[in-house]
């Protein structure tokens, strides 16, 4: 091709004999209408950019795809994006010297407002001559080795990240802040208040604004009403309104149906809504738009006078009636300060860094979901233990939905039996050569992929501080053929840059701690880690335990099968061990109140139905927990003791219920088992 007489240089052209990366990334996974987003659709990131790719003249073999990207955001740090990441260390590596990077548009590689990331990948692909190729709206090849493309390339990176610099938080955010602020309107900023509508009519003088609803403010009154008639305890409002809901009506005709599909409250069956749960109630009796005063983002709206912001023709609360649910359910005051007459909650989670639940990120049930908790909540008692799995999920009682607890497991003695399977694993495996190169590989893998993030880290680090020592220093030089002081907008400028490097600094800082922390918890040799294992699990810290689960475990499934046994099935991330099951006594199954129907049930046949009939009847209770009863009713028993098997199964603990005996007798599990072996269900994953 002839030479540019301008520039004196060869124009680029695609280099289809080299190997290309073929890179895509695309922010929203939302946008999935192909007429109004086909220059960032998945199809026309991947397989249509193969597709153009292999029209070119590339060969399928040369072509790699680097597409784990997809749905993260162009301003995000190299180290944030995994492909991104695998792309600069292909890069650094010589994968693809003298060859390619292709992507869509510039856009997809960066929106990086420090400047810092793209200049680093264009040192990169200058040093191991890989050209850019941009393939729309028009085909560009960025060549590093000119200074033009190279300044050409950078000017399409900084306009990238200028779009959200100067469109998404210099105008759309401040926008919508000072609508909200400074306006009064609603902005968007949040879900409109309970009683309150939005005017979505461009024509009314209120225009955009919240307007009280009335049919719904009067609702939201009884509310503060019911909660003033119980004394101010929360507890019991939320109680008697699952008993008796007050119900908001289906909105008028004529309101706006955005109203109604920003309306957060659940459908009643019979029609209108009601509050989901205590944390609803609360939000609404601590607002203060109910007496003018508008919060935004949690901030407290007034004039600079200390003013309301919105003036009602009437009240819409009683400032008495108000004041009575904020002072108590409120953190701070108006101003801010903490309210001082809120008895302190303590939460024991063992310094702080929730250390239980070795299965947290592992755990799932097929009866609901799986939360880890701490043990629970005090006030100045001795400290729980190790927190415990709760099997929860959200159930209609009394015509409104609230969470149900199905079990709650204490985390030591599952962890426990977990970890105590995983070890005779590792023992068997210290035999096999194959499953030791296995576990290597994958620990390897691990450790190179936080060696790579902490090495990307610390080079950012450096260059971010050496760009700031530059900027700095051009706010003493003088300017120009006249050597003019830099202008009062360029030091701006400079200094505005400054502040964004210092800010990404910082982050870069507090993520470099964090693989370190990592990395002490991490994994070493097979061989190694069985010589220690045993000895040395007590003094291993939480955060090495837990990696080592979560390297070993793929899931762990829990099920409640009768009162106090449970199914415990876990999937091993090594394809020799499989899926195993196991059945397990808990010692303690779940605290239910007796209801009328079961003290009914003991106070007519206590005294004379033998143990096991008796225990029929009320299938989830332990024969404990039955004659605590009946000695707490005062009901003597006169059915006499008998060793027949009517009466009495030797060995059966007092605690177990009818459900458990049914289940041990259906299993053939001996009646003095605390748990079963593990059975192999398959295995592959």
């Amino acid at each position: 091709m002839p030479e540019d007489e301008g520039r004196g240089y060869t124009r680029p052209m695609l280099r289809v004999n080299s190997p290309a990366a073929a890179y895509a990334r695309r922010s929203d996974q939302k946008a999935k209408d192909e007429e109004t987003d086909k220059s960032q659709s998945r199809e026309m990131q991947t397989e249509d950019m193969i597709d153009w790719a292999i029209k070119q003249g590339w060969e399928r073999a040369i072509l790699f795809e680097y597409f784990a990207d997809l749905g993260l955001s162009g301003t995000l740090r190299p180290d944030q994006r995994p492909d991104m990441l695998r792309l600069f260390d292909d890069i650094d590596a010589g994968r693809f010297d003298h060859g390619t990077v292709i992507c869509w548009q510039e856009n997809r590689l960066f929106r990086d407002e420090t400047q810092i990331y793209y200049n680093q990948f264009i040192e990169k692909c200058k040093a191991h001559d890989v050209v850019v190729v941009a393939v729309s709206p028009y085909l560009m090849i960025y060549d590093f080795q000119d200074e033009f493309l190279t300044e050409m390339f950078r000017w399409k990176c900084k306009e990238s990240a200028d779009f959200i610099k100067r469109h998404i938080k210099g105008w759309m955010l401040p926008a919508r802040h000072r609508a909200a602020w400074h306006d009064g309107q609603w902005a968007g900023l949040g879900d409109p208040p309970t009683g309150f509508i939005v005017d979505f009519d461009e024509h009314s003088p209120t225009y955009k604004r919240l307007i009280p609803y009335c049919p719904h403010i009067e609702k939201v009154k009884e509310h503060f009403q019911l909660y003033m008639e119980l004394g101010g305890d929360i507890s019991l409002t939320y109680r008697r309104l699952r008993e008796s809901p007050i119900i908001f009506p289906e909105y008028e005709a004529w309101v706006d149906p955005r109203n109604a599909n920003r309306f957060k409250m659940s459908r009643y069956p019979g029609g209108g809504y009601f509050p989901k749960g205590k944390d609803t109630i609360v939000s609404m009796l601590t607002n203060p738009i109910y007496i003018g005063y508008r919060s935004v983002e949690g901030v407290i709206r007034r004039t600079s006078k200390g003013e309301k912001i919105i003036e009602f023709e009437e009240p819409l609360i009683e400032r008495d009636l108000f004041d009575f649910a904020y002072y108590r359910l409120a953190r701070t005051d108006f101003d801010g300060n903490p309210i001082g007459n809120k008895r302190p909650r303590r939460f024991f989670q063992q310094n702080s860094k929730s250390e239980y639940g070795l299965l947290k990120f592992r755990i799932t049930s097929t009866q609901g979901e799986v939360r880890t908790h701490p043990d629970g909540v005090a006030y100045g008692e001795t400290p729980p233990g190790t927190g415990s799995y709760n099997i929860q999920t959200l159930e209609r009682e009394h015509s409104l939905y609230h969470v149900l607890t199905h079990a709650v497991i204490p985390c030591e003695e599952l962890d426990t039996l977990v970890v105590n399977r995983l070890m005779e694993h590792v023992h068997e495996i210290s035999k096999n050569q194959e499953d030791r190169e296995g576990y290597e590989k994958k620990a390897r893998k691990l450790r190179e992929e936080r060696s790579s993030k902490v090495k990307q880290v610390v080079k950012s680090i450096v260059d971010i501080e050496a760009e700031q020592k530059r900027l700095t220093a051009q706010l003493g030089k003088p300017t120009g053929k006249n050597k003019k002081p830099l202008s009062l907008r360029a030091r701006q400028l400079i200094l505005e840059q400054v502040d964004i490097l210092e800010e990404e600094r910082l982050k870069l800082t507090q993520a470099k701690e964090t693989l370190e922390e990592q990395a002490e918890g991490d994994l070493g040799t097979l061989d190694d880690e069985l010589k220690k294992l045993a000895a040395f699990w007590p003094q291993y810290t939480f955060e090495k335990r837990r990696s080592l689960m979560n390297f070993t475990i793929k899931e762990v499934v829990i099920e409640v099968v009768s009162t106090h046994w449970m199914r415990v099935e876990v999937l091993w991330l090594h394809e020799e061990w499989g899926r195993e099951a196991m059945y397990w006594y808990r010692t303690k199954g779940r605290t239910v109140n007796w209801t009328e129907a079961e003290i009914a049930l003991v106070r007519e046949h206590y005294a004379t139905m033998p143990r096991f009939r008796l225990m029929a009847l009320l299938p989830h209770r332990g024969w404990q927990a039955i004659r605590g009863l009946g000695i707490k009713l005062k009901i003597p028993r006169t059915q006499s003791k008998s060793t027949s098997g009517e009466d009495y199964i030797r060995g059966l603990d007092l605690a177990a219920s009818y459900s458990d005996l049914e289940f041990m007798q259906r299993r053939t599990i001996l009646f003095d088992a605390q748990h079963t072996n593990w059975e192999q269900l398959s295995l592959h994953c």
